[in-house]
């Protein structure tokens, strides 16, 4: 088995692509008013306004776990750029450094460091 995929169900893909390109500050793949396409690492991030089959609208709690070699830097440039810090830069009981921001249609992500 190898998990590589996860298609987020979001209602304004456009919007979410924007503000996800500004805080990861990278471009997606690929992006259209109904999906959008981000490689990270050897995972490819989608986001889909409709599916193949029709999914009742949820609220589910998804955080993002994204490793990067600098947490100061990117906290840095985040807050910079004014997105919403919502927990750290801290060190956490299992051995990483990690901060959490918030992220489009109620994500979070987490930019982590291993110590």
């Amino acid at each position: 088995m190898n998990l590589n995929q996860l298609d987020i169900i979001v209602s304004n893909v456009p919007q979410v692509c924007d503000e996800l390109e500004h805080i990861l500050d990278k471009k997606a793949d690929y992006v259209d008013d109904g999906f959008a396409q981000f490689t990270i690492g050897s995972h490819c991030l989608m986001f889909s306004q409709n599916h193949l089959i029709p999914l009742e609208v949820f609220q589910t709690g998804i955080i993002l776990h994204i490793e990067v070699e600098n947490l100061i830097q990117n906290y840095q440039r985040l807050k910079e750029i004014g997105v919403e810090i919502l927990h750290g830069p801290c060190e956490t009981d299992w051995g990483t450094e990690s901060l959490l921001v918030k992220g489009p249609a109620g994500l979070v992500i987490d930019f982590y460091r291993m110590k």
